[in-house]
């Protein structure tokens, strides 16, 4: 097999793979609607943060840098008290979705955020790829 039909393959999985996501996301968007999908994006942040934090935190602590501990440790607790401040925040603006003329915009907006997540997604996927030397497009 050839290098450019090797490419060519890469190519055609990677599109397949997209736009998947790409329906996968704008469906998911749309029945969850905006408000939901802002909760979600924002918990996937904050998830991700924690383990940034505790991985750096772990590595502090085999390296005897306390000072570094300490700063991780008093993040994870700030990011803890900001986080259920915000779900305080959206509780509220999840239950104003279920208003019959707010429902069908927020799951129009819902789709539309889900559209622009799975871009973000594919983009990222492609600089993985790209990182690790399969060039896609």
């Amino acid at each position: 097999m050839g290098v450019n039909m090797r490419h060519e393959m890469i190519s055609i999985a990677c599109a397949a793979v997209v736009l998947l996501l790409l329906l996968w996301r704008v469906r998911r968007g749309f029945a969850c609607g905006m408000m939901q999908e802002i909760a979600n994006i924002l918990s996937g942040v904050v998830a991700f943060v924690c383990v940034v934090l505790i991985f750096l935190a772990i590595n502090s602590a085999r390296g005897k840098s306390m000072h570094v501990l300490a700063a991780c440790i008093v993040a994870l607790i700030l990011l803890g008290i900001c986080f259920k401040i915000c779900s305080l925040v959206f509780k509220p603006l999840l239950a104003v979705e279920n208003i019959c003329v707010v429902s069908g915009i927020n799951k129009f907006l819902g789709a539309i955020l889900g559209a622009a997540e799975a871009g973000l997604l594919a983009f990222l996927l492609i600089k993985v790829l790209d990182y690790f030397g399969i060039y896609v497009f």
